[in-house]
């Protein structure tokens, strides 16, 4: 394995509709009607438009602290120099020797159009929110795809993405963990003051684990 960093531009993705129709509060399967369609389509070609899409992958290896014992611990250990204590997150990457640490950013041309909607349009503004989710959401779920591809020939895979806010990840991890793929410089990713909500708002990081093919489930959710 090559612990290196790689740091993307835009690629070919399609939007996940379904997944932006949940964001935009619809569910099972409901669907918006003719008009929310059409600003849904609006709020696509916007976002497409508007974003400087950007993400960074850095490939590190997974150190688990030693118990009394002198056995590694799953709930404790380092991806690269990222120190982590979470038995969640410890779960999800069980079995997993290595790791990828992703940050992704639409950049601040989407911030603006969202204030600007939230001034302007009430319903447009929750559309063009969820829009902006979805996308993003695609750029990484693309970015998965392409690196699972990338592993196959290895018999390696990845696990779901693991992202600080979830189960005893918590957000107080955020800044450890943009701090980790230096995400000021490379991203243009920031802390918001006195919190650990990220600006740009449409920017994501987290965590995938990698796994040997056909074990990608293995401990994922389980019992989180």
């Amino acid at each position: 394995m090559t612990y290196e960093t790689e740091r993307l531009g835009k690629i070919p993705f399609e939007i996940n509709r379904r997944e932006l129709y949940i964001y935009a509060g619809y569910r099972g399967n409901a669907t918006p009607d003719e008009g929310v369609l059409a600003l849904i389509d609006e709020c696509i070609e916007e976002v497409k438009t508007a974003s400087e899409i950007r993400g960074i992958l850095k490939w590190c290896k997974i150190t688990r602290t030693l118990d009394e014992k002198g056995l590694p611990r799953d709930d404790v250990f380092s991806i690269g120099d990222f120190y982590v204590e979470s038995e969640a997150l410890g779960k999800n990457l069980k079995g997993c020797e290595d790791a990828i640490l992703v940050g992704a950013t639409l950049s601040p041309s989407i911030d603006l159009l969202l204030h600007r909607y939230a001034k302007l349009q009430i319903t447009k503004s929750v559309l063009m929110q969820a829009t902006a989710a979805a996308y993003i959401e695609a750029y990484l779920d693309e970015i998965q795809r392409i690196v699972k591809k990338r592993l196959s020939p290895e018999g390696l895979s990845l696990r779901p993405r693991f992202s600080p806010g979830f189960a005893d990840f918590t957000t107080e991890y955020q800044k450890p963990f943009l701090e980790a793929i230096d995400a000021g410089r490379n991203l243009g990713i920031s802390l918001a003051n006195d919190s650990n909500m990220m600006v740009p708002s449409k920017s994501v990081t987290a965590v995938m684990g990698i796994c040997k093919a056909g074990t990608e489930a293995v401990g994922a959710y389980e019992n989180i």
